[in-house]
């Protein structure tokens, strides 16, 4: 999929389904979020990492930070709650607009739309946090893996970066899974068709955690953390980095 494919089928999703797009709650499809509740989710997720960050031991300034892959800004404006200056970006003209529409922290948080495989909107070592998660898993590799770059190239010198990208697919012992490990067909072929089909499509994509690891490492970065989890169908990783 092209970056201009991607951002017209989640700004689609904007338009039909914005909170289960971006929370997938089976429960929560066709409008069953609760705008309350659904920022709420936010709240807690920004607390859980703050709290992480402190028991980690590290210490950030807490002027500048970005939400990459804001979409509504669930998480943006929780982190309007710890930062003098909050930036949210998104690929998506609809999930900007909604972000606008429920934005309460408009002395210190904004938003931002970039349709571009880089963040030349931002200056080099801008950004003391970055954080970014259940985002990058929708991006095809080739550009995931240039936004990565581009967070440590905005990121100041010692700022810290928190992202999550699944390494894999778990097996699974569902039909589905055993057809797949049967007849492995290209990621590309099936959300091409389902495209086709219903008109948008959630991908998910993966890099194995060594290909991170080593991308990081080729890019400036100190990896403090790596934490290992099962995500429905993928192990997923949450990576914990300082710009050096």
């Amino acid at each position: 999929m092209y970056l201009k494919d991607l951002g017209k089928n989640w700004d689609r999703l904007g338009k039909e389904d914005p909170f289960w797009a971006i929370a997938t709650d089976p429960k929560k499809r066709n409008g069953g979020w609760d705008v309350e509740e659904f920022f709420k989710t936010g709240v807690k997720e920004i607390a859980d990492i703050m709290q992480y960050i402190d028991k980690i031991h590290i210490n950030i300034k807490k002027r500048k930070v970005l939400d990459f892959g804001c979409g509504a800004g669930r998480l943006t404006q929780a982190l309007a709650q710890y930062f003098d200056e909050v930036v949210g970006v998104d690929i998506s003209p609809s999930m900007i607009s909604l972000a606008n529409e429920y934005n309460v922290h408009k002395n210190n948080c904004e938003y931002r739309l970039n349709t571009a495989s880089d963040l030349k909107l931002f200056n080099d070592n801008y950004f003391d946090f970055i954080y970014s998660n259940i985002v990058l898993q929708h991006i095809p590799p080739k550009y995931s893996e240039k936004y990565i770059k581009e967070f440590l190239r905005i990121l100041v010198p010692g700022g810290l970066l928190i992202f999550q990208l699944p390494s894999k697919r778990l097996p699974g012992k569902s039909i589905k899974a055993l057809l797949r490990r049967i007849v492995p067909i290209p990621n590309s072929w099936v959300y091409m068709c389902k495209r086709k089909i219903f008109g948008t499509v959630i991908e998910m994509h993966c890099i194995e955690q060594k290909d991170i690891l080593n991308l990081l490492k080729n890019n400036n970065a100190v990896v403090i953390d790596v934490v290992n989890y099962n995500a429905a169908e993928f192990l997923s990783c949450r990576y914990c980095v300082a710009k050096k």
